[in-house]
Protein backbone atom coordinates (compact mmCIF):
# COMPACT_ATOMS: atom_id res chain seq x y z
CA UNK A 1 0.00 0.00 0.00
CA UNK A 2 1.65 3.24 -1.19
CA UNK A 3 0.45 6.56 0.25
CA UNK A 4 1.42 10.23 0.21
CA UNK A 5 1.20 12.50 3.24
CA UNK A 6 0.28 16.00 2.09
CA UNK A 7 0.95 18.95 4.40
CA UNK A 8 3.83 18.76 6.87
CA UNK A 9 2.27 20.61 9.76
CA UNK A 10 2.69 19.86 13.44
CA UNK A 11 0.46 16.78 13.24
CA UNK A 12 2.02 14.84 10.34
CA UNK A 13 4.42 12.77 12.46
CA UNK A 14 1.54 11.69 14.71
CA UNK A 15 -0.39 10.44 11.68
CA UNK A 16 2.56 8.24 10.73
CA UNK A 17 2.36 6.51 14.12
CA UNK A 18 -1.23 5.52 13.27
CA UNK A 19 -0.28 3.73 10.02
CA UNK A 20 -0.33 -0.04 9.57
CA UNK A 21 3.15 -1.57 9.43
CA UNK A 22 2.95 -2.55 5.76
CA UNK A 23 1.93 0.94 4.55
CA UNK A 24 4.69 2.68 2.59
CA UNK A 25 5.00 6.47 2.40
CA UNK A 26 6.01 7.04 -1.24
CA UNK A 27 6.76 10.74 -0.76
CA UNK A 28 5.65 13.80 1.22
CA UNK A 29 3.92 16.76 -0.37
CA UNK A 30 4.37 20.26 1.01
CA UNK A 31 4.54 23.67 -0.67
CA UNK A 32 6.71 25.46 1.92
CA UNK A 33 9.78 26.95 0.26
CA UNK A 34 11.85 25.89 3.30
CA UNK A 35 11.15 22.24 2.35
CA UNK A 36 12.13 22.60 -1.29
CA UNK A 37 14.47 19.83 -2.52
CA UNK A 38 14.62 18.27 0.95
CA UNK A 39 13.84 14.86 2.36
CA UNK A 40 12.10 13.65 5.49
CA UNK A 41 12.95 10.25 6.95
CA UNK A 42 14.55 9.23 3.67
CA UNK A 43 11.58 10.21 1.46
CA UNK A 44 11.43 13.20 -0.90
CA UNK A 45 9.33 16.26 -0.12
CA UNK A 46 7.65 17.39 -3.34
CA UNK A 47 5.61 20.49 -4.15
CA UNK A 48 2.24 20.07 -5.82
CA UNK A 49 3.89 20.94 -9.15
CA UNK A 50 6.26 17.97 -8.72
CA UNK A 51 3.89 15.36 -7.32
CA UNK A 52 2.78 12.30 -9.27
CA UNK A 53 -0.20 9.98 -8.90
CA UNK A 54 1.15 6.80 -10.50
CA UNK A 55 1.46 3.87 -8.07
CA UNK A 56 -0.18 5.95 -5.30
CA UNK A 57 -3.10 4.26 -3.57
CA UNK A 58 -4.12 7.13 -1.27
CA UNK A 59 -3.06 10.63 -0.29
CA UNK A 60 -3.57 11.63 3.36
CA UNK A 61 -4.03 15.32 4.18
CA UNK A 62 -2.19 15.95 7.44
CA UNK A 63 -3.27 19.50 8.29
CA UNK A 64 -6.34 20.91 10.03
CA UNK A 65 -7.25 23.43 7.33
CA UNK A 66 -7.61 20.76 4.69
CA UNK A 67 -10.16 22.42 2.35
CA UNK A 68 -7.70 24.36 0.16
CA UNK A 69 -5.27 21.47 -0.07
CA UNK A 70 -8.13 19.12 -0.96
CA UNK A 71 -8.92 21.19 -4.05
CA UNK A 72 -5.23 21.46 -4.90
CA UNK A 73 -4.85 17.66 -4.81
CA UNK A 74 -7.79 17.26 -7.18
CA UNK A 75 -6.09 19.65 -9.60
CA UNK A 76 -2.97 17.47 -9.35
CA UNK A 77 -5.00 14.47 -10.56
CA UNK A 78 -5.87 12.68 -7.32
CA UNK A 79 -9.40 11.29 -7.35
CA UNK A 80 -11.94 12.13 -4.64
CA UNK A 81 -12.07 8.58 -3.31
CA UNK A 82 -8.28 8.47 -3.02
CA UNK A 83 -7.99 11.55 -0.77
CA UNK A 84 -8.23 11.14 3.01
CA UNK A 85 -8.63 14.41 4.99
CA UNK A 86 -7.44 12.94 8.29
CA UNK A 87 -8.83 15.71 10.50
CA UNK A 88 -12.25 16.04 8.87
CA UNK A 89 -14.56 15.09 11.75
CA UNK A 90 -17.25 13.99 9.27
CA UNK A 91 -14.90 11.65 7.42
CA UNK A 92 -15.28 7.95 8.21
CA UNK A 93 -11.81 6.58 8.97
CA UNK A 94 -13.23 3.16 9.89
CA UNK A 95 -13.33 1.99 6.28
CA UNK A 96 -9.58 2.54 5.92
CA UNK A 97 -8.42 -0.13 8.31
CA UNK A 98 -5.99 -1.36 5.67
CA UNK A 99 -4.13 1.94 6.07
CA UNK A 100 -4.61 2.92 9.72
CA UNK A 101 -4.66 1.22 13.06
CA UNK A 102 -8.19 2.54 13.51
CA UNK A 103 -8.23 2.89 17.31
CA UNK A 104 -5.05 4.93 17.21
CA UNK A 105 -6.19 7.03 14.26
CA UNK A 106 -9.58 7.94 15.74
CA UNK A 107 -8.07 8.80 19.11
CA UNK A 108 -5.33 10.93 17.58
CA UNK A 109 -7.72 12.77 15.24
CA UNK A 110 -10.11 13.58 18.09
CA UNK A 111 -7.34 14.69 20.44
CA UNK A 112 -5.80 17.03 17.85
CA UNK A 113 -9.14 18.51 16.89
CA UNK A 114 -9.96 19.23 20.54
CA UNK A 115 -6.61 20.96 21.05
CA UNK A 116 -7.15 22.95 17.86
CA UNK A 117 -10.63 24.09 18.89
CA UNK A 118 -9.43 25.07 22.37
CA UNK A 119 -6.69 27.19 20.83
CA UNK A 120 -9.15 28.96 18.54
CA UNK A 121 -11.49 29.70 21.46
CA UNK A 122 -8.67 31.24 23.48
CA UNK A 123 -7.59 33.38 20.50
CA UNK A 124 -11.10 34.74 20.10
CA UNK A 125 -11.74 35.68 23.71
CA UNK A 126 -12.87 39.24 24.22
CA UNK A 127 -9.92 40.14 26.42
CA UNK A 128 -7.50 39.15 23.67
CA UNK A 129 -9.36 41.25 21.11
CA UNK A 130 -9.44 44.24 23.45
CA UNK A 131 -5.71 43.95 24.02
CA UNK A 132 -5.00 43.96 20.30
CA UNK A 133 -7.34 46.89 19.64
CA UNK A 134 -5.92 49.00 22.46
CA UNK A 135 -2.29 48.20 21.62
CA UNK A 136 -2.59 50.29 18.43
CA UNK A 137 -3.27 53.39 20.53
CA UNK A 138 -0.46 52.56 22.93
CA UNK A 139 1.98 52.27 20.03
CA UNK A 140 0.77 55.55 18.50
CA UNK A 141 1.45 57.28 21.82
CA UNK A 142 4.91 55.75 22.03
CA UNK A 143 5.69 56.92 18.48
CA UNK A 144 4.60 60.49 19.29
CA UNK A 145 6.82 60.47 22.35
CA UNK A 146 9.70 59.21 20.17
CA UNK A 147 10.01 56.05 22.29
CA UNK A 148 9.02 53.79 19.42
CA UNK A 149 10.66 54.42 16.04
CA UNK A 150 9.87 53.32 12.53
CA UNK A 151 12.09 53.61 9.47
CA UNK A 152 11.10 56.52 7.22
CA UNK A 153 9.83 54.87 4.03
CA UNK A 154 8.15 56.68 1.14
CA UNK A 155 5.07 55.22 -0.50
CA UNK A 156 5.19 53.19 -3.71
CA UNK A 157 3.76 56.13 -5.65
CA UNK A 158 6.28 58.60 -4.19
CA UNK A 159 9.09 56.16 -5.01
CA UNK A 160 7.90 55.90 -8.63
CA UNK A 161 7.69 59.68 -8.95
CA UNK A 162 11.22 60.07 -7.58
CA UNK A 163 12.58 57.59 -10.13
CA UNK A 164 10.78 59.37 -12.98
CA UNK A 165 11.65 62.93 -11.96
CA UNK A 166 15.34 62.33 -11.17
CA UNK A 167 16.10 59.23 -13.28
CA UNK A 168 17.15 57.75 -9.96
CA UNK A 169 18.71 54.33 -9.48
CA UNK A 170 17.26 51.88 -6.95
CA UNK A 171 18.66 49.16 -4.67
CA UNK A 172 15.93 47.09 -3.00
CA UNK A 173 15.96 45.15 0.29
CA UNK A 174 13.61 42.37 1.31
CA UNK A 175 13.96 39.56 3.83
CA UNK A 176 16.35 37.70 1.48
CA UNK A 177 18.91 40.52 1.57
CA UNK A 178 18.65 40.93 5.35
CA UNK A 179 19.03 37.18 5.93
CA UNK A 180 22.29 37.23 3.94
CA UNK A 181 23.51 40.12 6.12
CA UNK A 182 22.72 37.99 9.18
CA UNK A 183 24.51 34.95 7.70
CA UNK A 184 21.27 32.99 7.29
CA UNK A 185 20.83 32.86 3.50
CA UNK A 186 17.57 31.20 2.50
CA UNK A 187 19.50 28.93 0.09
CA UNK A 188 17.07 29.57 -2.76
CA UNK A 189 19.11 31.68 -5.17
CA UNK A 190 22.15 32.85 -3.21
CA UNK A 191 24.30 31.06 -0.63
CA UNK A 192 25.87 32.88 2.31
CA UNK A 193 28.69 35.13 1.13
CA UNK A 194 30.62 37.31 3.57
CA UNK A 195 31.64 39.91 0.97
CA UNK A 196 28.05 40.21 -0.25
CA UNK A 197 26.83 40.59 3.34
CA UNK A 198 29.33 43.40 3.98
CA UNK A 199 28.31 45.21 0.78
CA UNK A 200 24.59 44.90 1.53
CA UNK A 201 25.10 46.30 5.02
CA UNK A 202 27.21 49.18 3.69
CA UNK A 203 24.63 50.25 1.08
CA UNK A 204 21.81 50.45 3.66
CA UNK A 205 23.39 53.58 5.17
CA UNK A 206 24.84 54.99 1.93
CA UNK A 207 24.04 58.44 0.61
CA UNK A 208 24.90 59.15 -3.02
CA UNK A 209 23.15 61.42 -5.48
CA UNK A 210 20.32 59.90 -7.57
CA UNK A 211 20.40 56.57 -5.76
CA UNK A 212 17.49 55.31 -3.66
CA UNK A 213 17.74 52.62 -1.01
CA UNK A 214 14.37 50.88 -0.91
CA UNK A 215 13.00 48.75 1.94
CA UNK A 216 10.03 46.43 2.10
CA UNK A 217 7.63 48.50 4.22
CA UNK A 218 6.94 45.74 6.75
CA UNK A 219 7.63 47.69 9.94
CA UNK A 220 4.34 49.46 10.61
CA UNK A 221 0.78 49.53 9.25
CA UNK A 222 -0.02 46.52 7.02
CA UNK A 223 -3.70 47.22 6.41
CA UNK A 224 -3.27 47.80 2.66
CA UNK A 225 -1.97 44.26 2.14
CA UNK A 226 -3.83 40.99 1.68
CA UNK A 227 -4.58 39.24 4.95
CA UNK A 228 -2.35 36.31 3.99
CA UNK A 229 0.60 38.64 3.36
CA UNK A 230 -0.06 40.48 6.63
CA UNK A 231 0.21 37.19 8.51
CA UNK A 232 3.43 36.22 6.71
CA UNK A 233 5.03 39.58 7.52
CA UNK A 234 4.02 39.39 11.19
CA UNK A 235 5.44 35.88 11.50
CA UNK A 236 8.74 37.09 10.08
CA UNK A 237 9.01 40.48 11.82
CA UNK A 238 9.51 39.30 15.39
CA UNK A 239 10.85 41.68 18.05
CA UNK A 240 14.29 40.08 17.68
CA UNK A 241 14.21 40.38 13.88
CA UNK A 242 13.08 44.00 14.06
CA UNK A 243 15.95 44.86 16.41
CA UNK A 244 18.42 43.17 14.06
CA UNK A 245 17.06 45.20 11.11
CA UNK A 246 17.21 48.44 13.08
CA UNK A 247 20.88 47.87 13.89
CA UNK A 248 21.56 47.88 10.13
CA UNK A 249 19.43 50.92 9.30
CA UNK A 250 19.84 54.66 9.72
CA UNK A 251 16.49 55.62 11.25
CA UNK A 252 17.06 59.25 10.26
CA UNK A 253 17.59 58.38 6.59
CA UNK A 254 14.81 58.68 4.02
CA UNK A 255 14.21 55.25 2.51
CA UNK A 256 11.98 54.36 -0.43
CA UNK A 257 9.60 51.48 -1.07
CA UNK A 258 10.94 48.13 -2.26
CA UNK A 259 7.33 47.26 -3.06
CA UNK A 260 7.71 49.35 -6.21
CA UNK A 261 8.37 45.94 -7.81
CA UNK A 262 5.25 44.39 -6.18
CA UNK A 263 2.32 46.24 -7.81
CA UNK A 264 -0.16 43.38 -7.59
CA UNK A 265 0.21 40.21 -5.59
CA UNK A 266 0.53 41.55 -2.03
CA UNK A 267 -2.60 43.69 -2.39
CA UNK A 268 -6.22 42.46 -2.47
CA UNK A 269 -6.63 40.96 -5.93
CA UNK A 270 -10.06 42.46 -6.53
CA UNK A 271 -8.51 45.96 -6.63
CA UNK A 272 -7.22 45.51 -10.18
CA UNK A 273 -7.65 49.15 -11.11
CA UNK A 274 -5.13 50.14 -8.41
CA UNK A 275 -2.66 47.49 -9.59
CA UNK A 276 -3.06 48.63 -13.20
CA UNK A 277 -2.35 52.21 -12.15
CA UNK A 278 0.87 51.09 -10.42
CA UNK A 279 1.98 49.13 -13.50
CA UNK A 280 1.24 52.09 -15.77
CA UNK A 281 3.38 54.37 -13.60
CA UNK A 282 6.26 51.92 -13.85
CA UNK A 283 5.90 51.65 -17.63
CA UNK A 284 6.45 55.40 -17.82
CA UNK A 285 9.98 54.88 -16.48
CA UNK A 286 11.16 53.04 -19.60
CA UNK A 287 8.90 54.70 -22.14
CA UNK A 288 11.03 55.36 -25.27
CA UNK A 289 14.18 54.32 -23.35
CA UNK A 290 16.85 51.92 -24.55
CA UNK A 291 16.80 49.13 -21.96
CA UNK A 292 19.55 46.74 -20.92
CA UNK A 293 18.16 43.90 -18.81
CA UNK A 294 20.62 42.04 -16.55
CA UNK A 295 18.88 38.87 -15.43
CA UNK A 296 19.23 35.22 -14.46
CA UNK A 297 19.40 32.63 -17.20
CA UNK A 298 15.80 31.49 -16.56
CA UNK A 299 14.21 34.87 -15.72
CA UNK A 300 13.19 36.00 -19.26
CA UNK A 301 11.74 39.37 -18.32
CA UNK A 302 9.16 40.68 -20.76
CA UNK A 303 9.05 37.48 -22.81
CA UNK A 304 5.48 36.59 -23.69
CA UNK A 305 3.94 39.86 -22.44
CA UNK A 306 3.85 43.57 -23.31
CA UNK A 307 5.61 44.90 -20.19
CA UNK A 308 8.38 46.61 -22.23
CA UNK A 309 6.37 47.23 -25.39
CA UNK A 310 6.74 51.01 -25.07
CA UNK A 311 10.55 50.88 -24.75
CA UNK A 312 12.79 52.00 -27.61
CA UNK A 313 14.74 48.73 -27.53
CA UNK A 314 15.48 45.78 -25.22
CA UNK A 315 18.86 44.05 -24.90
CA UNK A 316 20.08 41.56 -22.31
CA UNK A 317 23.00 40.25 -20.32
CA UNK A 318 22.35 36.75 -18.99
CA UNK A 319 23.92 35.80 -15.65
CA UNK A 320 23.71 32.71 -13.40
CA UNK A 321 20.30 32.07 -11.86
CA UNK A 322 21.94 30.94 -8.59
CA UNK A 323 24.89 32.50 -6.78
CA UNK A 324 25.26 35.27 -9.33
CA UNK A 325 27.47 37.16 -6.88
CA UNK A 326 30.24 34.62 -7.51
CA UNK A 327 30.50 36.22 -10.98
CA UNK A 328 30.01 39.77 -9.76
CA UNK A 329 33.13 41.43 -11.18
CA UNK A 330 32.47 40.03 -14.64
CA UNK A 331 28.79 41.00 -14.52
CA UNK A 332 29.69 44.55 -13.44
CA UNK A 333 32.26 45.04 -16.20
CA UNK A 334 30.02 43.77 -19.02
CA UNK A 335 27.07 45.80 -17.72
CA UNK A 336 29.19 48.94 -17.77
CA UNK A 337 30.38 48.09 -21.28
CA UNK A 338 26.89 47.59 -22.73
CA UNK A 339 24.93 49.89 -20.41
CA UNK A 340 26.13 53.33 -21.55
CA UNK A 341 23.21 55.68 -22.27
CA UNK A 342 20.67 52.96 -21.37
CA UNK A 343 18.27 52.27 -18.55
CA UNK A 344 19.60 49.16 -16.81
CA UNK A 345 16.98 46.89 -15.23
CA UNK A 346 18.38 44.17 -12.97
CA UNK A 347 16.72 40.96 -11.76
CA UNK A 348 19.44 39.02 -9.93
CA UNK A 349 18.35 38.66 -6.31
CA UNK A 350 20.72 40.25 -3.75
CA UNK A 351 23.36 40.74 -6.46
CA UNK A 352 21.04 43.29 -8.08
CA UNK A 353 21.02 45.38 -4.89
CA UNK A 354 24.79 45.82 -5.02
CA UNK A 355 25.02 46.11 -8.81
CA UNK A 356 22.50 48.97 -8.97
CA UNK A 357 24.48 50.84 -6.30
CA UNK A 358 27.89 50.39 -7.95
CA UNK A 359 26.52 51.40 -11.36
CA UNK A 360 24.83 54.46 -9.88
CA UNK A 361 28.11 55.58 -8.33
CA UNK A 362 29.60 55.67 -11.84
CA UNK A 363 26.72 57.65 -13.34
CA UNK A 364 24.61 54.84 -14.79
CA UNK A 365 20.83 54.64 -14.40
CA UNK A 366 20.19 51.23 -12.85
CA UNK A 367 17.07 49.86 -11.16
CA UNK A 368 16.89 46.64 -9.15
CA UNK A 369 13.53 45.57 -10.59
CA UNK A 370 13.18 42.19 -8.88
CA UNK A 371 10.00 40.18 -9.49
CA UNK A 372 8.18 42.84 -11.51
CA UNK A 373 7.83 40.70 -14.64
CA UNK A 374 6.34 37.80 -12.65
CA UNK A 375 3.99 40.24 -10.92
CA UNK A 376 2.83 41.40 -14.34
CA UNK A 377 2.28 37.79 -15.48
CA UNK A 378 0.21 37.10 -12.34
CA UNK A 379 -1.75 40.31 -12.88
CA UNK A 380 -2.57 39.35 -16.47
CA UNK A 381 -3.73 35.90 -15.32
CA UNK A 382 -5.68 37.37 -12.40
CA UNK A 383 -4.75 34.43 -10.16
CA UNK A 384 -2.27 35.80 -7.63
CA UNK A 385 0.76 33.56 -7.07
CA UNK A 386 0.75 30.97 -9.86
CA UNK A 387 3.03 28.86 -12.01
CA UNK A 388 4.52 30.56 -15.08
CA UNK A 389 6.11 27.67 -17.04
CA UNK A 390 8.65 29.76 -18.98
CA UNK A 391 9.99 31.72 -16.01
CA UNK A 392 11.90 30.90 -12.84
CA UNK A 393 10.43 32.03 -9.53
CA UNK A 394 12.18 31.42 -6.22
CA UNK A 395 9.03 32.07 -4.16
CA UNK A 396 6.51 29.50 -5.40
CA UNK A 397 7.51 25.84 -4.88
CA UNK A 398 7.80 24.03 -8.19
CA UNK A 399 8.42 27.20 -10.20
CA UNK A 400 12.11 26.34 -10.49
CA UNK A 401 10.96 23.71 -13.02
CA UNK A 402 11.17 25.99 -16.04
CA UNK A 403 10.32 24.81 -19.54
CA UNK A 404 12.57 25.33 -22.55
CA UNK A 405 12.06 28.42 -24.67
CA UNK A 406 12.14 28.95 -28.42
CA UNK A 407 11.87 32.66 -29.03
CA UNK A 408 13.98 34.26 -31.76
CA UNK A 409 13.42 37.80 -30.49
CA UNK A 410 14.57 36.80 -27.00
CA UNK A 411 17.70 35.09 -28.34
CA UNK A 412 18.46 38.07 -30.60
CA UNK A 413 18.25 40.44 -27.62
CA UNK A 414 21.08 38.67 -25.72
CA UNK A 415 24.40 40.53 -25.94
CA UNK A 416 26.36 38.46 -23.44
CA UNK A 417 26.01 35.28 -21.42
CA UNK A 418 27.97 35.04 -18.16
CA UNK A 419 27.45 31.55 -16.79
CA UNK A 420 29.38 29.06 -14.68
Amino acid sequence: MNIVIAGLGRYASGIELCLQQDVNIEYYMDNAISNRNKELRGKKILSHYQCYTDHIDYVVIGIMGYEGLLEELKQCGFLDDKIIPFFNMNFDLHKYNSIFVIEKAIEYSLRCNIIFLQRRIVECEQGQRSFIEHSAYEMADLIQKNKLKLPKICSVEETGNKILQERASVSRYGDGEFEIIFGRAKDIYQDNNLDLAIRLKEILKSDIDKHLVALADDYGDLSDFREENQKDIRRYMTVEKRQAHYQCLDLNKQYYSAYISRPYVIYPHDRRDEAERRFNQLKQIWKNEKILIVEGDLTRMGVGNDLFENANSVQRIIAPNRNAYDKYDEILEWTKFYGKDKLILIALGPTATVLAYDLSKEGYWAIDIGHLDLEYEWFLKGEGYSYIPLKYNNEVPGDDEVTQIQDKEYEKSILKKILF
